[in-house]
């Protein structure tokens, strides 16, 4: 009896010990879905790159290089989130928390596969991913590439041979003229990360996708920026929007308005630093 009480209490304690992991420094989620109960980020990276293939059928090996017969090609700001999730949850029961809320907030569905129907584990992990983590058994793997607002999202879950299961969820937020054009065209507003770039740049790019619409229609430049200080964070992002409309209407654009709204709007900025929302409003 003493034995089976010793064995519980370790177990508790196990258990316990699982669920009190910290979040790597540096990390955050992704704040449009909700992580899945008492799971950690193991691993955050953000970053811009040029290109990121986004797979739209399984992973197969030709001529020794893994490939996807179908893939989207994205450029813009990565942000790769590696969560742990705790025992003795399964990959589907963290994949159905991610996709559920997906599916619910309007998402749309490009491409989902589960176990051998992806592929090899092996090639996630290492071809695509680049995380050894997410090297798992085949049959209990789920993918899922969706189209959340203006984001593009990756979302995988598999479980190791010891057992452990593991999320990975890849955010790109695209970035460059005929992606904006595209959102504008279909939902009226599109978004432009402006982590790293300065107002001449923006108002160099904004000139090239205005080029592109017919001169009666109007555009609203709408600046969203991180900050304690609300006030002061408001003040800065004005102050951006300004200097990119000025330097749009030195091309000749008189059809243009800037705002400033700082961190009031927290679901555009999901986690960057400064954004640009385009609203688009077409003559009447």
């Amino acid at each position: 009896m003493l034995k089976r009480i010793c064995w519980l209490l370790v177990c508790v304690f196990v258990s316990l010990t699982v669920a009190a992991q910290p979040d790597v420094s540096g990390s955050a989620d992704y704040p449009l879905l909700k992580r899945f109960p008492l799971s950690w980020i193991d691993s955050y990276q953000q970053r811009q790159t040029p290109e990121y293939l986004l797979m739209l059928s399984e992973l197969k090996k030709v001529n020794n290089v893994v490939v996807a017969d179908q893939r989207k090609p994205l450029e813009g700001e990565l942000t790769r989130i590696t969560y742990r999730i705790p025992d003795p949850h399964t990959p589907l029961d963290a994949f159905s928390h991610f996709s559920d809320q997906i599916r619910e907030q309007g998402g749309e569905v490009l491409f989902s596969c589960t176990g051998r129907d992806c592929g090899s584990s092996h090639y996630w992990a290492n071809d695509f991913f680049g995380i050894s983590q997410l090297y798992g058994l085949d049959r209990t793997q789920y993918y899922l590439a969706a189209r959340l607002g203006n984001d593009y999202l990756a979302l995988y879950a598999v479980q190791r041979g010891n057992r452990r299961v593991y999320l990975q969820l890849d955010v790109i937020a695209p970035e460059g003229g005929g992606e904006l054009k595209q959102q504008l065209d279909v939902a009226g507003y599109a978004t432009l990360s402006l982590d790293g770039r300065e107002p001449a740049d923006v108002a160099d790019l904004l000139v090239q996708l205005l080029a592109e619409f017919p001169p009666a229609d109007r555009f609203w430049f709408v600046v969203h920026r991180q900050g304690e200080d609300v006030d002061t964070a408001i003040a800065a992002s004005e102050d951006y929007a300004r200097r990119v409309t000025d330097g749009v209407r030195l091309a000749g654009y008189e059809n243009v308005k800037a705002f400033g709204v700082g961190p009031l709007v927290p679901p555009v900025l999901a986690g960057r630093e400064r954004v640009l929302m385009v609203v688009r409003r077409t003559q009447e």
